[in-house]
């Protein structure tokens, strides 16, 4: 979908935790955004999709649950910042996961189309990884 796909699910990404599997996710955007441009996130881990209302995502060091995330307009995505979806799957530090996400990300500054609508731009991973130990 664009050049920076590979590097939104990077591979030191994943971490066990003792809740589930955190998922380091980059901005495939060029400019922080609003966290509520967070618009989808279709997630497969291991074949088995997640439903996004079971997520929870930490953000500048304050953590919300996905349906809070449209509601946090005053906490920004930095581009050199990782996003960090915890998702509630059993794992183990070196345990290999197959992790697929859709994202998107409204733009809330570019409107198209005749209701002039925020662009969404998508991005695609499809990546197998190990997950790391949880740092104390």
């Amino acid at each position: 979908m664009g050049p920076l796909d590979d590097q939104v699910v990077r591979d030191d990404s994943l971490t066990a935790t003792p809740d589930g599997l955190d998922v380091a996710v980059y901005t495939h955007w060029y400019r922080a955004l609003p966290l509520p441009s967070l618009a989808r996130v279709d997630l497969t881990v291991d074949g088995v999709r997640i439903d996004p209302a079971t997520l929870a995502v930490t953000v500048n060091g304050h953590r919300y649950s996905f349906p809070e995330v449209a509601e946090a307009g005053d906490e920004y995505w930095f581009t050199t910042d990782p996003l960090v979806l915890h998702v509630p799957v059993e794992t183990a530090p070196g345990r290999e996961h197959r992790v697929q996400l859709l994202l998107g990300l409204s733009i809330p500054y570019i409107l198209t189309g005749p209701d002039r609508v925020p662009l969404v731009a998508p991005s695609a991973t499809d990546k197998t990884l190990t997950a790391a130990g949880a740092r104390s």
